[in-house]
């Protein structure tokens, strides 16, 4: 079905809208003194969860950034000033950036710049979306194609976690592995589970680090989380985050503790988040 003319002048001053508001914030950085690009580090350094920073590459995966040049912006901000690195007082080798008393200031200027020229664009934002096409329902997906939408309690009645040497009678469902690597002492012929995520485990060098140690369990799940939100992992969840939807999942580990493990961090996300 043919979506309606409106729709396009919808589009056309949503898209408008934001390149407009883009150039108007980039202006606003030139007149403090910055790039765009070290107002975003800033912005990415006081907004990140974490009170003690984000390393650099999560402050990359703020700014859609490559590790390297990541790191030259802040080799650059640090050298303007703008923001320190320190040594994570946990682990040594994880560095964390933070603003100096200059890039504090700045960005708090900043901020309350563009959260007025927000307020000021609020009466008009809503109209360049809404009702795109009356014929679609909401997130613009066929209602056939669309997965149900469930709640917390809802998800994690169809979600579970177990190891993958316990019995398949313990837990009903579509049995996924989730590890990188095959469990030791099962052959592939007799698998215990229908299919093997591996893109949606943690990287190598992650689960190295982290090595099963329950102290680092929280510091592992933040890196882990940090991770699936880029490619491929991000792909492999959002498939693994489908499949949930659609009826009832076991993610399976070879982890022997699997409260702590990349198992338990995948439940407590998918339980959490929308479809």
């Amino acid at each position: 079905m043919s979506l309606p003319d409106e729709a396009y002048g919808r589009l056309l001053a949503l898209r408008s809208g934001l390149r407009r508001f883009q150039r108007w914030s980039e202006q606003q950085a030139r007149e403090a003194g910055l790039t765009a690009a070290q107002h975003q580090l800033l912005l990415a350094v006081r907004g990140h969860p974490d009170p003690r920073g984000p390393t650099i590459g999560e402050a990359a995966d703020y700014l859609l950034l490559r590790h390297h040049s990541a790191i030259g912006l802040v080799d650059r901000a640090e050298e303007a000033g703008l923001v320190t690195r320190t040594r994570d007082q946990h682990d040594q080798r994880v560095i964390r950036l933070g603003l100096t008393p200059v890039g504090a200031v700045k960005l708090e200027a900043l901020s309350a710049l563009h959260l007025e020229e927000l307020k000021r664009l609020a009466p008009h934002l809503p109209g360049t979306w809404e009702d795109l096409d009356p014929h679609q329902p909401p997130h613009g997906l066929p209602a056939g194609l669309r997965s149900p939408a469930l709640d917390g309690t809802q998800r994690a009645t169809r979600i579970s976690i177990a190891s993958v040497y316990d019995s398949g009678e313990a837990k009903r469902g579509d049995r996924v592995l989730v590890d990188r690597l095959w469990p030791r002492g099962i052959a592939k012929r007799d698998a215990p589970f229908s299919q093997w995520l591996k893109d949606v485990a943690p990287s190598t060098g992650l689960r190295k680090w982290y090595a099963h140690d329950p102290d680092r369990f929280d510091e592992f799940s933040r890196r882990y989380r940090a991770e699936l939100a880029a490619m491929p992992a991000k792909e492999a969840f959002a498939a693994l985050r489908t499949q949930a939807d659609k009826g009832d999942v076991v993610l399976l580990t070879a982890t022997r503790d699997v409260d702590h493990s990349a198992a338990k961090v995948l439940h407590q996300i998918l339980i959490s988040t929308p479809a």
